[in-house]
């Protein structure tokens, strides 16, 4: 599998490709009616190479600072979890609820 069928996966949910810190990249969710954002990357911290690669998934303030993540056993499971819902949902809102109610991987 190659990064585009990764990125074309997430496309529908507003993620896209972004440098992060240093040379590496990950896959950001940037809401437009809130500030906060999301990472989503590899156990390693860049971008994962496929959709059945293990994932975090982490949520920040504004300023940037970190709030909270999850672990999903892959990105075919988020994207299980984010076809369930409104595209007009916040996908942090989501995501946050999923990890509240402790049935992560």
């Amino acid at each position: 599998m190659d990064e585009n069928t990764l990125l074309e996966a997430y496309e529908p949910f507003e993620f896209y490709e972004t440098e992060i810190e240093g040379s590496s990249s990950a896959l950001i969710y940037e809401p437009i009616d809130n500030e906060d954002y999301a990472l989503i990357t590899d156990v390693d911290g860049i971008m994962p190479v496929d959709l059945e690669q293990e994932i975090i998934f982490a949520a920040y303030t504004a300023d940037g600072a970190f709030a909270w993540s999850v672990g999903f056993e892959s990105s075919l499971l988020l994207l299980e979890l984010l076809t369930k819902h409104s595209k007009s949902d916040n996908l942090i809102n989501i995501v946050k609820s999923y990890r509240d109610d402790g049935d992560y991987y």
